[in-house]
C-alpha cells in the first residue's frame, strides 16, 4: 500500500511538471515575435527619419515616406504584437503599448497627415510626373519637429521591449523554481520507493526464487516466511499451498502418464492392425482367404481365447464358418451354427438379430451399406469385460471386412455383366455377318437342288455354284474380320499407335489408299471408349474396302467447337445403294450399337460429290462436365 502511494506521488509530480512546462510554453508562445515586432518599430522610426534626411531633394520623397509610415502603423497593430498583451488595462505592458500607440496617433501621425495633405498629386498623361505645391521651408520644418519627437518615442518603444523581455524571464524563472522543487521531491520519493521495494519486493522475491528452484529440483518441502497482507504476501501463501499440492499431484501425474503411454501403445497397435487388415483385404479379390491371418493378428493383440468369422450362406437360411482360431473345428462349427441358427434370423435372412452368448463372448456385425454379411465372434480367456478401445477396434475390423466382401461381390457382378455384354456383342456380330451369309448360302443350295431335280443345264448349276463360292469366300473373310475384332486389344501401345497400325493393315491388304488425320489425344478416351472407337473404325474401313469400290479414303479424328470428339470416314466410291442387300448389312447395325454404347450419334450418308461418309460424334467420359447441385 505504501509503495503504491509513493509511486502515485511520483506519477503526479511527473504530470504536474509536464503540465507546468506546457503552461509556460503556451504563455510565452508568441512573445519572441512580439519582441521582434517591437524592436522593428524602433528601427522603422529611424528609417522614417532617414527618409526625411536623404530623400529631401527627391521629387517623389513623399511617396517613400508615406510607405514607411504605413508599414510602421501595420507593425504597430500586428497580431504578433497585440496578441500577447494582457487584457487588463492597468497592466504595465498594456500601459506601455497604449502610450506608444497614443503618441504615434496624436504626435507623429497627425504631423505627417498635415504634411501629406499639403501635397497635390498632378499626373500628366505623357511623362507621369508629379509637382510639389509645398515650399521647401515647410518640409524642413516638418523634419525638425519629427526629430524633436522621435527620441522620446524610441525610448517608449525600448521600455516596451524591456517589459516584454522581463515578462518572459519571469515566467521562465518561475518554471525553473517549480522544476527544481519537483526534482527534489522526486529524488526523495524515489529513495523512499527503493527502500520499500527492497523491503517489500526484493526480499520476498528472493524467497520465492529460492522456493521455485527447490520445486524445480522436485523438493516440495521449502516454505517462504513472508506473510504481509499485500500481493507478494498472498503470492507467498499461494506458493506454499501450491508446493503442498504439487507433492500430492506429482505422484498422481506419473500414474496418468503411464496410463496415457499404455493408451498410446494401444492406439498404435490398433492403427497397425487396421492398416494390415485393410492392406490384406485390398490385395486380394477373395477376402475369405485373409480371414485366418486377420483372426491371428486379433488374437495376438487383444489376447483372446478364440475368434471366428461366420458369413451368411446366400442359398440357405443359415451361416457358414469361414475362419477360426480353434484347433477343434467341430466345436467351432457348432458354435457358428448355434450362434447363427434360424431362430436368430429375422424376416430378412440377411438380418442379424440379438445373439445371446456367454458373458466373456461378444459378436460384431459384419455389414456394409445396410447389408449384413455375418458376424465376428470373439471370446476372451478371462472374465474381464472388453475395453472401449478393444470394442472400437473390433467394430472397425468387422466394418472393413464387410466393405471388402461388398467390393468383392460388386467386382464379381461387374465381371459377370462385362462377360454378358461381350457375349451379346459376339452374338450380334455373328448374326450380322456369318449368320446372314450362311442363310444366303442355304438359299443358294436349295436353288441348286431344285435345278438338279429339274435336270437343268449345267450353266445354271455353275452359276449357282459360283455364287456359293463367292458367299463362302465372303463368309470366310467375315469370319477372319470377326476374329480380328474379338482379339482386338491395346497392349503396350496407346490409342494413336493402335489406330496407325489399323490403317496400315487396311492399306496393305487392299488397293484403297487410306489417309489418317488424328488430332485428338489418347488420354481423352477411356479404355472402353478406345476399344469401341477402334472397332467402329475397323468396321467402316472394312465396308470401304469390300463394298465401296473407292480408290481413296480419309479418316479424320478431331474435336468439335463444344469439345466433343468427332470421327469422320469418307471415300470416293459408289456411295450407299438405294436398297440394302439382305445378305450383307455391311455391319451398320453393329456400328449403331457401338455408337449407342458411346452415348454418341452416328450418321451414314452419300456425299453430294459421290462417295460415302460415316460420321460419329460423342462426348468422352473424361470431358463430361460435372452436374451442378443447384
Amino acid at each position: 500500500m505504501s509503495l503504491g502511494i509513493v509511486m502515485l506521488a511520483i506519477i503526479l509530480l511527473a504530470f504536474t511538471s509536464i503540465a507546468a512546462s506546457l503552461f509556460v510554453a503556451d504563455t510565452i508562445q508568441g512573445e519572441a515575435t512580439a519582441i521582434n515586432e517591437s524592436g522593428a518599430l524602433r528601427m522603422r522610426s529611424y528609417r522614417i527619419a532617414s527618409s526625411l534626411v536623404y530623400n529631401a531633394e527627391d521629387a517623389n520623397h513623399w511617396q517613400t515616406t508615406h510607405t514607411l509610415i504605413n508599414e510602421f502603423e501595420k507593425h504597430l497593430n500586428s497580431q504578433g504584437l497585440t496578441r500577447i498583451l494582457p487584457t487588463n488595462a492597468q497592466h504595465p505592458l498594456r500601459t506601455a503599448y497604449n502610450r506608444i500607440k497614443q503618441q504615434w496617433q496624436n504626435d507623429i501621425r497627425s504631423l505627417f497627415d498635415i504634411y501629406l495633405e499639403g501635397i497635390s498629386e498632378t499626373y500628366h498623361e505623357k511623362d507621369q510626373r508629379m509637382d510639389m505645391t509645398i515650399s521647401r521651408d515647410a518640409v524642413v520644418n516638418l523634419r525638425n519637429q519629427y526629430f524633436l519627437i522621435v527620441p522620446n518615442f524610441v525610448d517608449n518603444i525600448d521600455y516596451l521591449v524591456t517589459l516584454l523581455e522581463e515578462d518572459v524571464e519571469a515566467k521562465i524563472k518561475y518554471l525553473r523554481i517549480y522544476q527544481f522543487i519537483a526534482l527534489a521531491l522526486t529524488i526523495f520519493l524515489v529513495i523512499a520507493a527503493l527502500i520499500l521495494v527492497y523491503k517489500h519486493v526484493h526480499t520476498p522475491m528472493q524467497q520465492l526464487l529460492i522456493a521455485a528452484e527447490r520445486v524445480r529440483n522436485k523438493d516440495f518441502s521449502f516454505r517462504t516466511n513472508y506473510s504481509a497482507d499485500d500481493e507478494l504476501g498472498r503470492l507467498s501463501h499461494a506458493f506454499n499451498t501450491m508446493s503442498a499440492d504439487l507433492s500430492e499431484i506429482y505422484s498422481e501425474l506419473e500414474q496418468r502418464v503411464q496410463q496415457k503411454t499404455i493408451d498410446l501403445e494401444h492406439s498404435n497397435c490398433s492403427m497397425e492392425l487396421l492398416y494390415n487388415t485393410v492392406k490384406r483385404l485390398n490385395e486380394t479379390t477373395s477376402p475369405h482367404l485373409t480371414f485366418p491371418v486377420i483372426l491371428k493378428d486379433i488374437k495376438q493383440l487383444i489376447g483372446i481365447e478364440q475368434a471366428s468369422i461366420c458369413l451368411n450362406d446366400p442359398a440357405e437360411e443359415n451361416r457358414e464358418m469361414q475362419a477360426n482360431t480353434l484347433h477343434n473345428n467341430e466345436f467351432s462349427k457348432h458354435l457358428c451354427e448355434d450362434v447363427n441358427c434360424r431362430k436368430h434370423l429375422g424376416k430378412n435372412k440377411n438380418q442379424i438379430t440379438d445373439i445371446h452368448l456367454e458373458k466373456n463372448t461378444r459378436h460384431f456385425t459384419i455389414s456394409d451399406q445396410n447389408q449384413q454379411y455375418g458376424v465376428l465372434i470373439i471370446e476372451k480367456a478371462d472374465s474381464k469385460p472388453f475395453e472401449a478401445w478393444q470394442q472400437h477396434l473390433l467394430e472397425s475390423i468387422a466394418g472393413h471386412i464387410g466393405i471388402a466382401i461388398n467390393l468383392s461381390q460388386q467386382a464379381v457382378e461387374i465381371r459377370r455383366m462385362a462377360l454378358m455384354e461381350e457375349r451379346g456383342a459376339i452374338a450380334r456380330e455373328l448374326h450380322d455377318s456369318l449368320a446372314q451369309s450362311l442363310t444366303y448360302m442355304k438359299i443358294q443350295v436349295s436353288r441348286l437342288q431344285a435345278i438338279l431335280k429339274k435336270s437343268a443345264t449345267e450353266t445354271d448349276a455353275e452359276n449357282i455354284i459360283t455364287e456359293l463360292r463367292t458367299g463362302l469366300n465372303s463368309a470366310y473373310r467375315e469370319l477372319r474380320e470377326l476374329l480380328t475384332t474379338f482379339r482386338l486389344k491395346i497392349d503396350g501401345t496407346d490409342f494413336n499407335q493402335a489406330l496407325d497400325k489399323t490403317v496400315s493393315e487396311f492399306n496393305e491388304r487392299s488397293d484403297t489408299l487410306i489417309i489418317s488425320d488424328n488430332r485428338i489425344k489418347h488420354s481423352d478416351l477411356t479404355p472402353n471408349e478406345e476399344i469401341h472407337v477402334l472397332q467402329l473404325i475397323r468396321e467402316a474401313l472394312s465396308n470401304v474396302v469390300q463394298h465401296a469400290g473407292a480408290s481413296h479414303a480419309r479418316l479424320t479424328l478431331q474435336y468439335t467447337a463444344s469439345g466433343d470428339i468427332q470421327v469422320n470416314i469418307e471415300d470416293n466410291g459408289t456411295g450407299l445403294p438405294c436398297e440394302e442387300t439382305p445378305a450383307h448389312h455391311y455391319g451398320l447395325s453393329i456400328m449403331n450399337e457401338r455408337a449407342k454404347t458411346l452415348n454418341g450419334q452416328l450418321n451414314i450418308f452419300t456425299k453430294p460429290d459421290g462417295g460415302t461418309a460415316v460420321e460419329l460424334c460423342f462426348t468422352s467420359t473424361y470431358n463430361k462436365k460435372p452436374v451442378s447441385l443447384n
